[in-house]
């Protein structure tokens, strides 16, 4: 057997991009913007190779990206989110068992052949994901999981993108030997960058050299975890993957606001409509959340405005994933850490302590232990929600004109899950 690693270059610029063919991802520089549009928070190549960081504001590479025909768009979640499914979906065609390791990769398992087989059968994966999806990918084969990683690096790597094509395989020791020996530790899954430094200290710049220390040495000083990446660079699987959609220790959603607000409506407001997305989320994943925290932040790059910031955990009576519920402990807990007189620029809500209904969870001496359900009112809100559109039905505090939401005028359209947003083409 041999393990397959896809990856997406560049997956959020990729999603959008190919509902805007007018713009050469390989050629334009692209990016996307965080929620609040203010940090870059994907790049393609060419805006990678102007020298744009991860995270960059805007504002400070503004004229660099006027200079080289840059374009930024803004975040839309609903579309990044149906874009990764779809490519999840396809891509698991191929393969004998798969794990959605993140929004953009998949790693699969494949029966082991001949290296050109393995070669055309990469290949295609790509060539299906390109007309199916419009979406661009590296993709890597490796006797383990970590040599899969490895080898995706290396196919998505410009320098040799010329010979992989986009896909590459390492089946042999000459091949795994020759692709560590040039990746820096960093390029390694498994390796941090604290422990890269350490690493460095000892003279070990490479992947080749640590492939060849000595397992029990690596266990002593360094730790199981970086032990397991040693013997997977050596051919031995050792790490396990969860898939991300089996489940989640916490589910958090938070904002940056599109203004100060002072308002402790406007606030619980905000906080709702975080409370709502959270627990759709939960009832996504057949979970129940034990206990629910709060935040609110002032804007910390404001030196001229008064710093504060605080958070409160409540433990639930019982597990739930009724908004209703929810919601009620969430407001309860922004109006204690709420402080009047300080302009507040983000709030947010982690769900946490999270289970299943399968799961055992504590009750108190006098309640009966039920099976964990949602209630019939959220049941019946959610297939309407489901049908007719998220807002179609909701709680009265979580507004109508919600003017805390950020500006998203560079947002693209949400192209595969709303009929008013489907691309219209003209023939000529």
């Amino acid at each position: 057997m041999m393990y397959v690693l896809c990856d997406i270059n560049a997956a959020y610029v990729a999603f959008i991009q190919s509902f805007n063919p007018q713009f050469d991802i390989n050629k334009t520089p692209l990016g996307v913007l965080s929620s609040n549009q203010g940090n870059i928070i994907a790049r393609n190549e060419p805006l990678k190779s102007l020298g744009v960081k991860m995270g960059e504001p805007a504002f400070k590479v503004q004229h660099l990206l006027k200079k080289n025909g840059a374009h930024l768009w803004g975040s839309n979640f609903e579309l990044f989110g149906d874009m990764s499914l779809r490519f999840h979906s396809e891509v698991e065609h191929f393969f004998l068992e798969s794990c959605r390791y993140s929004v953009d990769e998949n790693l699969g398992l494949i029966h082991c052949d001949t290296s050109e087989k393995l070669k055309d059968y990469g290949l295609l994966i790509k060539k299906t994901l390109k007309k199916n999806l419009g979406l661009i990918c590296g993709v890597g084969i490796g006797k383990t999981k970590t040599l899969a990683k490895l080898a995706s690096h290396c196919a998505k790597e410009p320098k040799w993108l010329s010979q992989t094509n986009g896909v590459a395989v390492l089946d042999t020791e000459t091949k795994i030997d020759w692709a560590l020996s040039r990746v820096e530790l960093n390029s390694i899954w498994g390796v941090g960058s604290k422990t890269a430094n350490k690493l460095n200290d000892l003279g070990i710049t490479n992947g080749l050299q640590l492939k060849q220390l000595d397992i029990n040495y690596v266990k002593r000083f360094f730790g199981v975890v970086l032990a397991r990446t040693v013997q997977e660079l050596n051919g031995v699987n050792a790490v396990e993957l969860n898939d991300l959609y089996a489940g989640r220790d916490r589910i958090c959603v938070s904002q940056s606001m599109g203004t100060h607000v002072e308002e402790l409506g406007i606030i619980k407001e905000a906080v709702a409509n975080h409370i709502t997305a959270a627990s759709i989320k939960l009832r996504g994943f057949n979970l129940y959340a034990s206990a629910i925290t709060v935040f609110i932040n002032t804007d910390q790059f404001r030196e001229d405005h008064n710093q504060y910031r605080n958070s409160l955990q409540i433990n639930l009576p019982s597990p739930s994933a009724d908004t209703g519920v929810l919601l009620k402990y969430a407001l309860f807990a922004v109006e204690k850490i709420y402080k009047d007189g300080y302009k507040f620029k983000k709030t947010g809500v982690i769900l946490e302590r999270l289970i299943s209904d399968e799961d055992m969870h504590q009750t108190n001496l006098f309640s009966q232990n039920e099976k964990l359900e949602v209630s019939k009112q959220t049941k019946v809100t959610d297939e309407i929600n489901k049908k007719f559109g998220g807002n179609a039905i909701k709680f009265g505090v979580n507004g109508f004109n919600q003017t805390w939401r950020p500006k998203d005028n560079l947002a693209p359209k949400s192209y595969t899950t709303r009929i008013k947003d489907i691309p219209t083409a003209y023939a000529r």
